[in-house]
């Protein structure tokens, strides 16, 4: 067999270490592509709001004798059944149910995913209230006014009747203007159809300042994120991580709510001013059912 040269195995060594120079060079070179981080991820918060929220209350009415009912928080509704009609237009006959819903605090309009928000315009109210009637389980209709007293200590004399309508996601309300006469007991009105109604005053301009909602950690998606006006006492849920407008100047309390795969409770809360439109980067921290109720009794 014929021998390397000198030369030529000297040509191979030189060129095995530049081989490995450069393979060197390149790992050296090479970007460094970081992991995607995993972001906290929660289940629906409707669960745990639906088991929170106060449970419309039923009322069996046998005769003219107790047609006028109390709710257990006061609402008044004063009707008979003369006034109430079925899907055909027909007149009823006793017994009847009326169904009531009362929601006079922040807590229970946060628990029913209610806010008191018209036309993306905020909304002072004293209370909001849903009104059912049926009979052997069918929804029945107004065919004529009811009366409804909300109790008040100190009414308010510019609040009008708001009427709610049901768009998929959430009550639209629409200013009936009708007025409430102001009595001892609070607000007295005359309905002429049944649902939400609301006692409010439209306090939004069509102008003011938003909030966007961001996380490093936590996936916003099934995050119930609200904003309470303690002033006009206003209920604003944010949808698609951005709130509706908020008046400049307000005080406002945030409030966001999540529950996780295996039930336990994650809450972010703050207290600000809104003098301009930002973007919030939160957090969620671990909690309990207790600490959270606490929260919202306490805004």
């Amino acid at each position: 067999m014929k021998k390397s040269s000198p030369i030529y195995s000297l040509v191979i060594i030189t060129i095995i270490i530049a081989i490995t120079i450069i393979n060197t060079s390149c790992k050296k070179d090479r970007i460094e592509v970081p992991e995607e981080k995993t972001l906290n991820e929660y289940n629906p918060v409707n669960q745990y709001l639906d088991s929170k929220k106060q449970q419309e209350q039923e009322f069996i009415i046998t005769g003219p004798s107790n047609d006028t009912i109390t709710g257990n928080q006061g609402t008044k509704v004063i009707g008979g059944k003369n006034c109430l009609q079925d899907a055909n237009g027909d007149t009823i006959d006793y017994p009847f149910s009326i169904h009531l819903v009362e929601l006079y605090t922040p807590k229970d309009m946060i628990y029913w995913q209610m806010p008191t928000v018209a036309g993306g315009n905020i909304l002072e109210t004293d209370g909001e209230i849903r009104i059912r009637a049926t009979e052997n389980g069918q929804e029945l209709t107004l065919s004529c006014p009811y009366q409804i007293w909300i109790p008040n200590t100190a009414p308010n004399s510019s609040m009008t009747i708001f009427t709610g309508a049901d768009n998929g996601n959430f009550i639209d309300w629409s200013n009936t203007t009708t007025p409430f006469s102001l009595i001892s007991y609070g607000y007295s009105g005359i309905v002429n159809s049944l649902g939400w109604l609301n006692a409010d005053i439209q306090i939004g301009t069509g102008s003011g300042n938003t909030l966007t909602f961001t996380s490093q950690v936590d996936d916003l998606t099934n995050v119930g994120i609200f904003i309470y006006i303690p002033a006009s006492k206003t209920v604003m849920q944010v949808y698609n991580m951005t709130s509706g407008l908020i008046p400049n100047g307000s005080s406002i309390k945030i409030i966001m709510m999540a529950q996780d795969a295996n039930g336990q409770l994650f809450s972010y809360t703050d207290s600000r001013t809104v003098n301009s439109s930002s973007t919030i980067d939160i957090s969620l921290s671990q909690t309990t059912d207790a600490a959270l109720t606490s929260h919202l009794n306490g805004l």
